[in-house]
């Protein structure tokens, strides 16, 4: 590069030579992850169907909700509630969806649900491995080493394992990079860093897995404050300026889910005993030797969580290799340290005792907040990996360093090959994965039923848990056949209601009412029974359809179909007696606390249809009759029409009663009142009238305004800062 004297700028060329190899390092992250996933995609696109205890939350869960995202983006409209799900469920706030996570928002727009679906997890590892490359870089270790932590980091065993969990793997991915932009807000005092930090910040809250966001910040706090020791008074400030940007930047989904939480069965947080449930065990620590040591779940050799002390192999599982291990001795021998050793060195010790949870002498700190809005400590290894991959690092940085350059530059590529193929031959053939079009193929029980009544289901996970935890998944049969037992949330594939929804947190009113159906329609030995006590439920919660893996001896319900398939038979029962989802009613029964509500459904005087379960007086009209249907209907909007009704009535909708819902009478508006535990109820005077249910929650739009008010401060603030500087550059204002 000529500098105007006819001289070559070395540093220049310097420069842009570091840049070509970095970016070449992170093209290496990318092809290597490519090729682990390429059949993913080709010959046919696959669909990740791993199963975990009881169902398959990949299957159950994170491609149906993704699936459900990609449907209302394509009709440019936002994923906010699902009333195939639960009898209604708020989706949006429950926060998994990940709707406004940048790559989320753009694949599943405008690609189709499995290419999408397929990419974000991709993605993943790319991510991560680029971001523990650059926070690696930022820490002057060299490139041959920074590529070593991050391919290491791409594979590693939480990243791998947790591939069914495509939520809580974005949130994670994000980690490194805010470690990153941490390290340069406490090296620079530019507005700019402030802001790439906020909206890091914000991108992994809006993937939708809060206790990832409160790990990393935990972490990047210590990290920001470890740096800035010296100055750590004047540089709190910028710190907590970051922290308000970012939860300004994502109002628009943290007031809405934090709306949730507050009707959900974790309000207040979990006990110190809920809160430290699946507890890392010491047992599990030979598993970074072998991932495999303690049994391998494909085979069906892994113990039960039941019985291995609350373990779950994927949220335990932290292997990195062996060679990054022997690393670490060598850098813990070694007399010549990385300024950063102190710090990575005390985050794996306090990530350690945090992640044994129960087991920890830290046990206390989950009686607080925020420590006590999550369970599974487990989820501390991702801080343990992260800092052991990082000494680990340092300790190759320190070997490079004793040998001849030419020398060591081509033993670390060799030891870096090695160590990838080692890992990706480790994780070869461990997930399920499944042509697409296959699984997406509308299973044959649907023929005996209607899309449109709600489906129980019964014995799934008793089915399920024979294959998983005597088989794995080495044979996928029994799994194939399962998808015609419609366990949530997998029947929005197919666009079938459910009275059931599965989720990372429930509603309370939905959970009590699951509880009682449950101990009401036990399944034991195999087979199951549905008595006059759980029928009267049935009926009152309007399941009209029950589906079953299990022999049912019934009471008042129907054969309508079944099929056998692999030594699974699974029977459609209706049950006629149920209530329709919307009819008038004038028999209160007044309860107000759960155990009161509980008592008087059982009591034989209580008629579902007739009595109806409310938490305030009220006065009604005696004369009965008539008529009352839905019009039309969206997720978000129902119109009910009443015809000739004689007197005061109480019109009840079959859903899920929840803040944001507004109802209005003739286009008056008028109250939603919760009845029969978790259904919406609204008083209806004699005569014809419309009714208009309508979902327009409040925190959504304070969260959108809110965020958009803190997106105009940023740019704002940017313009400013920009202007200032060009002002300094041009020298204005001097004397």
């Amino acid at each position: 590069m000529n500098d105007g004297t006819g001289r070559i700028n070395h540093g220049t060329l310097t420069t842009m030579r570091k840049h070509l190899i970095d970016t070449f390092a992170l093209m290496v992250i990318t092809g290597l992850t490519s090729i682990f996933f390429w059949k993913f995609f080709f010959p046919v696109p696959q669909l990740l169907v791993t199963p975990d205890f009881g169902r398959s939350d990949a299957w159950h869960f994170s491609f149906p909700t993704k699936y459900f995202l990609s449907q209302t983006l394509k009709q440019n409209t936002l994923p906010l509630w699902s009333g195939k799900l639960g009898g209604g469920f708020p989706l949006f706030a429950e926060g998994q969806t990940g709707t406004f996570f940048l790559p989320n928002l753009v694949l599943y727009k405008f690609l189709d649900p499995v290419m999408a679906y397929n990419l974000t997890l991709l993605l993943v590892p790319i991510t991560i491995g680029w971001g523990m490359y650059v926070w690696l870089r930022l820490l002057n270790l060299s490139p041959l080493a920074s590529l070593f932590g991050g391919v290491t980091m791409a594979f590693s065993g939480p990243v791998i394992t947790q591939l069914p969990h495509i939520t809580l793997l974005q949130g994670f991915s994000l980690l490194p990079w805010v470690m990153s932009a941490t390290h340069m807000l406490a090296h620079k005092k530019s507005w700019c860093w402030i802001i790439l930090l906020a909206v890091v910040i914000s991108q992994q809250l809006f993937a939708g897995f809060p206790q990832a966001s409160v790990i990393t910040i935990l972490f990047a706090t210590g990290y920001f404050f470890w740096l800035t020791r010296k100055t750590i008074f004047s540089d709190c400030i910028r710190f907590g300026i970051v922290l308000l940007l970012a939860l300004g930047l994502s109002a628009v989904q943290l007031l809405p889910s934090l709306e949730f939480l507050e009707n959900s069965t974790a309000r207040g947080g979990f006990s110190p005993q809920d809160a430290a449930y699946f507890s890392y065990p010491l047992k599990h620590a030979v598993t970074f030797i072998n991932p495999f040591q303690l049994g391998n779940p494909k085979l069906g050799t892994y113990p039960s969580f039941s019985a291995f002390d609350g373990s779950i192999f994927w949220e335990n599982t932290g292997f990195i290799g062996i060679i990054p291990l022997i690393f670490l001795v060598a850098f813990l021998f070694h007399k010549k340290k990385h300024p950063l050793w102190t710090f990575s060195l005390s985050a794996l010790i306090v990530s350690f005792f945090l992640m044994l949870g129960s087991r920890s002498p830290l046990y206390i700190i989950y009686s607080f907040w925020p420590f006590n809005l999550f369970r599974v400590p487990s989820r501390f290894l991702w801080i343990f990996v992260i800092s052991l991959i990082s000494l680990s690092t340092i300790g190759l940085q320190l070997l490079i360093s004793l040998a001849r350059r030419d020398f060591a530059r081509c033993l670390s590529i060799l030891i870096i090959g090695f160590h990838v193929i080692f890992l990706m031959k480790t994780w070869e053939g461990y997930h399920a994965i499944q042509p697409a079009k296959n699984w997406l193929t509308a299973p044959p029980i649907i023929k005996f039923l209607t899309p449109t009544q709600n489906v129980y289901t019964i014995g799934s996970e008793t089915a399920h848990n024979q294959s998983f935890l005597t088989r794995g998944w080495q044979d996928m049969r029994p799994y194939y056949v399962l998808r015609n037992a419609l366990a949530p949330d997998a029947n929005l594939l197919w666009n079938i209601a459910s009275s059931q929804v599965y989720a990372g947190r429930f509603l309370r009113r939905q959970a009590l009412v699951d509880t009682l159906l449950n101990q009401l329609i036990p399944v034991e030995n195999n087979q199951a029974t549905v008595s006059a006590q759980a029928k009267k439920f049935l009926d009152m919660f309007s399941v009209q359809q029950i589906v079953s893996t299990v022999p049912l001896t019934q009471e008042g319900l129907t054969t309508s179909g079944s099929i056998t398939d692999g030594g699974i038979t699974i029977q459609v029962y209706k049950n006629e007696q149920s209530l329709p989802r919307v009819y008038l009613a004038r028999d209160t029964v007044v309860a107000q606390t759960w155990q009161e509500a509980i008592r008087k459904l059982q009591d034989e005087t209580f008629h579902p249809g007739k009595s109806i379960l409310v938490e305030k007086l009220m006065t009604l009209g005696s004369q009965g009759e008539g008529t009352v249907a839905i019009v039309s209907e969206s997720d978000t909007n129902i119109t009910v029409a009443v015809t000739k009704n004689p007197s005061r009535a109480l019109l009840v909708l079959a859903d899920t009663f929840y803040p944001g819902w507004k109802a209005t009478i003739d286009e008056k508006s008028t109250e939603i009142l919760p009845v029969n535990i978790r259904h919406r109820g609204v008083i209806v005077d004699p005569g014809n009238h419309t009714i208009i249910f309508q979902y327009t929650p409040q925190s959504l739009t304070v969260g959108a305004r809110t965020s958009a008010a803190t997106l105009l401060f940023i740019g704002a603030g940017f313009l400013l800062s920009f202007g200032v500087f060009r002002i300094r550059q041009k020298g204005f204002g001097r004397v």
